[in-house]
Formats: structure tokens, C-alpha cells, sequence
């Protein structure tokens, strides 16, 4: 789902759908599922780097993913729809925020794991340790790391208090880059991952796969081509009223359900489960990987 609180954010998703051959592209993949480039081009009569720049414009509105497939003929690239609706709430008025202290936590710095293969973790010069060794997880180094991934367990964060007795909180938030993490890869790979805050659930995001269709912005020269290469970047809000992923609501959880005080311990955890539905692991990226270098950025927005 596609859910735009304001209107005026929608300029890229406006644009995608203002195109008679885009719509058409849009309406094949709702009816006939994946389908390739080459198809576009041949059902509506236009060339191969037309159809290209379109698909291009429909992924960068979150319309559909584009993924690399490796067949008799070759390469190809594949599209499938992105979402399943679009939601645009005019009455959802922008409110003005009070003050807002942020914090960013590097991926390698996590207080508490349990790890299991396929798993990794990695800095910004080499992987640390070897591939598919939980062990690697309590290395020294882990704290520079840029990037790790996991089939199941988790990893857990340690994240700053700045509340004081004065302070009025009025929404917590997470933000993050996280994909799947399929053995090889896998450009459709679903995983359920949950995040918790002081044991309580927030809600689950599944992420659709590990992408690997093109090079992240940020990864160092040497990373490995066959390797999660960047993910999706959520932003997880705790209000009054629930908890949200990307503006749409996922849980009851409120801020009250979490009881954050001042000076008190705040726990933030990712889990894909061994029995979750879809147990397809998780890569998270942080600063030297990806698209956004940054790891797990928190931000308490006051009244």
C-alpha cells in the first residue's frame, strides 16, 4: 500500500501514472503477474530504451520492482507491482511538530543477538570472520561493521534516552534500510520481520525480497555482486494511537504500552522468527551500504 498523509508528497506517483503506456504497463502486471521488458516493448509498439525509461519511472513512484533474471536468451529484467493500493488522505493536515532530538545507532553496535545461517556481517573494508559463522557476530570489530544479514534470531540495540522529567513526549520513531536475505539471492524472497521496543511488539513489516538488481549508492567498490546489494527504507511511528510502518497502522501498540521514562533502558529489536510464516531472514544496512548511509536512526518528537 501506498499511503500519502499530504497530498504534495505525491508528485513522483502522479507523474508515473500520467501516461497512457505506463497504465497500460500497470493494468498487464495486475492481470498476467511478472513480466518482462521485452514484452512492454512488443505489446506497445515502442522501443526497448522507451520502455526502459517508463518501467523506470513507475519503480522510482513505488509502482512496481524491477528485478535481473538470467535465462537462455540472457539477462532480462523483470517487473511486478509494488503495491496493492493507493490511499491519498486529503483530510490528514500535516500538524507541526514540537522539538525533535534524533540519535543514529551504527548496525554493528548491538547489544544482544542470536544469529543464524546464512549470516554475515561486514565493514566498510572486508567481512569479519568468514561467511555463515554466527561466531563472527562477537568479534571486537563487529562495532564498525556496515552491514549483516540473517535467515532467523535477531539482533538487538541499545538506544539513547534523551527523555528528562520535563519533557512531554508525542510520537517515538525508528527509521531503518532492511531487505530480505535468500541464500544466493532472490529478487522475490518474503520475510516477516518484527521490531520491539522493551519486549512489545510494534508490528511486522514483510519485506518482498532481497534486491540485488543493481548496485547500491553507497556499497564500497569491493562488495560482492552476488551479495544483497540494497533494501527498502522504513520509517517505524509509536503514537497515542498505534504504531505505524511507512504511514500505514500495524499494531495497537501505543507509546503508553512502552512506558519509556527517563533514564530508563530502551530496547530496540528486529526478529524474523524460526516459525514466522515467511522465515526469509533479514540484511540490514548501514553507514558504506545501501542507498541511505545511515544504520538505525531513533527520534523523539516532543509536544
Amino acid at each position: 500500500m501506498i499511503y500519502l498523509k499530504d497530498f504534495r508528497q505525491g508528485k513522483l506517483l502522479y507523474e508515473a501514472l500520467d501516461s497512457d503506456v505506463r497504465l497500460g504497463m500497470l493494468e498487464e502486471l495486475l492481470t498476467r503477474g511478472e513480466l518482462n521488458l521485452a514484452y512492454f516493448a512488443k505489446r506497445f509498439g515502442v522501443s526497448n530504451g522507451a520502455i526502459t525509461a517508463h518501467a523506470k519511472k513507475l519503480h522510482a513512484a513505488g509502482l512496481i520492482e524491477i528485478s535481473t533474471s538470467s535465462g537462455v536468451r540472457g539477462t532480462q529484467k523483470i517487473c511486478s507491482l509494488a503495491t496493492d493500493k493507493i490511499i491519498v488522505d486529503f483530510l490528514a493536515h500535516p500538524q507541526a511538530e514540537g522539538r525533535v532530538e534524533s540519535a543514529h545507532i551504527d548496525v554493528g553496535q548491538y547489544v544482544g543477538y542470536e544469529v543464524h545461517p546464512t549470516c554475515g556481517i561486514a565493514t566498510g573494508e572486508h567481512i569479519i570472520g568468514g561467511f555463515d559463522d554466527p561466531a563472527c557476530f562477537s568479534y571486537p570489530e563487529r562495532v564498525k561493521a556496515g552491514i549483516l544479514w540473517l535467515s532467523y534470531g535477531y539482533v538487538e540495540y541499545l538506544l539513547p534516552n534523551y527523555l528528562t522529567e520535563n519533557t512531554a513526549l508525542k510520537e517515538f520513531r525508528l527509521s531503518l534500510e532492511i531487505a530480505s536475505e535468500a541464500p544466493g539471492y532472490a529478487a522475490y524472497y518474503p520475510s516477516d520481520i518484527h521490531f520491539l521496543v522493551n519486549g512489545k511488539d510494534l508490528g511486522v513489516y514483510t519485506s518482498k525480497g532481497e534486491y540485488n538488481d543493481r548496485t547500491g549508492t553507497c556499497n564500497p567498490t569491493w562488495w560482492y555482486g552476488n551479495l544483497g546489494q540494497y533494501g527498502k527504507k522504513i520509517l517505524i511511528a509509536v503514537g497515542s494511537e498505534g504504531t505505524l510502518i511507512n504511514g500505514v497502522k500495524v499494531s495497537d501498540t501505543t507509546l503508553a504500552d512502552l512506558a519509556l521514562k527517563p533514564a530508563a533502558q530502551i530496547r530496540f529489536r528486529i526478529a524474523v522468527y524460526e516459525n514466522a510464516e515467511n522465515r526469509g531472514g533479514f540484511t540490514l544496512f548501514g553507514k558504506g551500504f545501501g542507498d541511505y548511509d545511515e544504520g538505525v536512526v531513533c527520534q523523539f518528537v516532543y509536544r
